[in-house]
């Protein structure tokens, strides 16, 4: 993909995510909320992204809706990037109190 299309697809994903109309959501076998696969907006994004851009947005939209079903406040959170995953409170005081001995 060209940087023209990956932001084409950034400024695609980014319309959708702040659309407040759209909630591509449904409720799965343990009544939590999915990733509706079939909805229109989604299948339309899935064709013309790549699968890691893809993936990124399904979780960036996961995220948005856990912190608030409408899926629309942003919240700030704590990230290890290499480890791809939430960083709890306890290992940020810890990183905090280390660059500030340092």
């Amino acid at each position: 993909m060209t940087i023209t299309g990956t932001k084409n697809v950034t400024k695609t994903s980014n319309k959708y995510l702040n659309d407040q109309n759209w909630h591509p959501f449904k409720v799965g076998m343990d009544k939590k909320d999915i990733i509706d696969e079939k909805d229109e907006k989604m299948v339309s994004l899935k064709a013309k992204c790549s699968e890691e851009q893809y993936v990124a947005v399904v979780r960036a939209m996961n995220e948005m809706n856990e912190y608030d079903t409408s899926g629309k406040d942003h919240v700030q959170e704590l990230w290890n990037i290499k480890e791809e995953r939430k960083v709890s409170l306890k290992e940020g005081i810890r990183y905090i109190l280390k660059e500030i001995n340092n």
